[in-house]
């Protein structure tokens, strides 16, 4: 003969199985609201882009023009790149912006010119032609 216990809950059961269910609905509910957070399909986390960068001087004495790239904002010029013209002005190159950026401003300098050009960024293209 077989004598069985009868088999009870204990409070530290149910309490445990309380705090199971409570974490479930908890994190239903927070995944809910993420989702709901979600931006639109249009926005972009991209913070920079890539632009085409063309500029043409006119330069006299065939040496190359030294340029300075830099983004203007609210805490000044932010240098981005520097780079060279070939012996016949010309740069040709990308340049990564941030994303914001709608204008840069350029600062040209040979052995006899030092000159600044404020320049539009177009569609991915930052063009200048003397």
């Amino acid at each position: 003969m077989t004598f069985s216990r009868p088999r009870s809950i204990s409070p530290v059961n149910i309490g445990l199985t309380l705090l199971v269910l409570a974490g479930a609905l908890y994190s239903a509910s927070v995944r809910a609201d993420i989702d709901a957070l979600q931006p639109d399909p249009g926005f972009r986390y991209e913070t920079g882009r890539w632009t085409e960068v063309d500029i043409a001087l006119t330069l006299n004495d065939g040496n190359p023009a030294l340029l300075s790239i830099y983004s203007k904002g609210a805490n000044g010029m932010r240098l981005l790149q520097n780079a060279f013209t070939d012996a016949h002005g010309r740069y040709v190159g990308e340049l990564q912006l941030p994303a914001h950026l709608d204008e840069v401003v350029v600062v040209v300098r040979t052995a006899d010119r030092q000159d600044t050009l404020d320049l539009v960024v177009g569609e991915n293209v930052i063009a200048y032609a003397e």
